[in-house]
C-alpha cells in the first residue's frame, strides 16, 4: 500500500512539476499567441492591411488607438523592472523547489502556485480578447468577413511553418 501511494505521489509532483514549467515558458513567452496578436496589429495598421480591407481613416485611427491601449494594459501587467520579474520568477522557483524536496507533498500548495501563474496568463488572455472584440467592432460586415478570411489563410500558414 505505501509503494502504491509514494508512487501516486511522485507522479502527481512529476505532473505538477511538467504543468508548471510548461505554464512558466508560455508566460515567458508572453502567451501562446502572442505573435499572432502582434502580426494582427502590424497587419491592420500596415498599408497594405488598410488597402486589402479598404480601411478608412477614421477605422485606421481607432486601431491604432486601441493596439497603443492594448500595448499599455500589457506593459502594466508584465511590469518594466525586468530585476522585480526576475525576483518574482526565482521565488516561484524557491516556492516549487520547496514543494517537491518536502517529505510530504503539500496538495493546497501546489494548487496555490499553479493558481498564481494561471491568474497572470488569464489576464493577459482577457486583454487580447477585449482588443480583438473592439477590432472587430470598428470594422464593418464586409471587412469583418475579408479578415476572417485572411486570419484563416494566416492561421494556416503558420500551422504548416510550425509542422
Amino acid at each position: 500500500m505505501t509503494k502504491v501511494n509514494t508512487l501516486s505521489k511522485l507522479v502527481l509532483i512529476c505532473g505538477l512539476a511538467t504543468a508548471t514549467l510548461g505554464a512558466g515558458s508560455v508566460l515567458a513567452k508572453g502567451g501562446m499567441h502572442d505573435k499572432q496578436g502582434h502580426s494582427q496589429a502590424r497587419f491592420l495598421l500596415s498599408e497594405r492591411g488598410a488597402d486589402k480591407l479598404d480601411l478608412t481613416d477614421e477605422q485606421q485611427t481607432k486601431l491604432e488607438a486601441i493596439f497603443e491601449a492594448q500595448k499599455t494594459q500589457m506593459k502594466a501587467l508584465r511590469g518594466t523592472d525586468k530585476e522585480a520579474r526576475k525576483a518574482q520568477r526565482e521565488a516561484h522557483k524557491a516556492k516549487m523547489d520547496a514543494l517537491l524536496s518536502a517529505p510530504t507533498f503539500d496538495e493546497n500548495a501546489a494548487k496555490e502556485l499553479l493558481n498564481a501563474r494561471h491568474e497572470k496568463g488569464t489576464e493577459i488572455g482577457l486583454i487580447k480578447l477585449k482588443t480583438q472584440h473592439q477590432v472587430m467592432q470598428v470594422l464593418n460586415a464586409e471587412q469583418q468577413e475579408k479578415f476572417a478570411k485572411m486570419q484563416k489563410r494566416m492561421g494556416k500558414k503558420h500551422r504548416k511553418q510550425r509542422d
